[in-house]
């Protein structure tokens, strides 16, 4: 059975009454969606009522809010500068970003789904005028920060909450290694919050020598 959003609105117009789409409930409004194309909830959906154009913000769907990215950045032509992807999204969309938007001033990846670690090896070459860049609750690596300092030189914000590598209870050297990494590859930075776990004083002195810069230090333990 094929859905589509124009035929409700025009079922609609020519009711006597015109349905009350807003007070669907949130099962059935679910399922109604569920079998329409990603670019009719971008295109349509929020001509029918508010609580249309909240979806998927209401419900937890991955896939959908990944193939909306994929559309969005297509849309953008290259011209993104600030990208957040929050409860969603692998290493394959960072590719796919990294392909498609090299103009990028600002990246947030919170609680993305998959292992990241690694990624931005290859992605962060894409990114050379990355300015900012926020990681909560995302697994990266050594490598992966040190390939962002080498490729992303006018960087000058990180946020690194490294929780998740806590709680499956990563090595004090990984910890203190990203802490080198930073230290070591990012000498412009104004703005550091690193969250970690084990953290030395030998990480701590090198990210003060190696960040000169820095305005506003934010390294907390858990």
């Amino acid at each position: 059975m094929s859905w589509n959003v124009d035929d409700f609105w025009q079922e609609a117009s020519f009711s006597i009454g015109a349905p009350r789409w807003a007070e669907l409930l949130s099962d059935i409004l679910t399922n109604i969606l569920e079998h329409l194309e990603v670019t009719e909830i971008l295109e349509s959906v929020q001509r029918v009522c508010t609580n249309w154009w909240r979806y998927p913000d209401d419900i937890e769907a991955p896939q959908l809010l990944e193939q909306i990215c994929r559309i969005v950045v297509d849309r953008s032509q290259g011209h993104s500068l600030k990208l957040a992807i929050e409860n969603f999204g692998n290493v394959d969309l960072l590719y796919y970003v990294a392909q498609r938007c090299n103009q990028l001033r600002h990246l947030r990846l919170v609680r993305c789904s998959g292992n990241f670690a690694g990624g931005f090896t290859i992605a962060a070459k894409n990114f050379p005028l990355l300015e900012e860049l926020d990681i909560y609750y995302t697994s990266i690596t050594k490598d992966d920060v040190e390939s962002v300092g080498r490729s992303c030189p006018l960087l000058k914000s990180l946020i690194l909450d490294d929780t998740s590598s806590y709680l499956v209870g990563s090595p004090a050297s990984e910890d203190n290694d990203k802490a080198l990494a930073i230290a070591n590859n990012m000498p412009e930075l104004r703005h550091l919050s690193y969250h970690t776990n084990n953290l030395t004083f030998e990480g701590l002195q090198a990210i003060f020598e190696g960040c000169p810069y820095l305005e506003s230090p934010n390294l907390g333990f858990y």
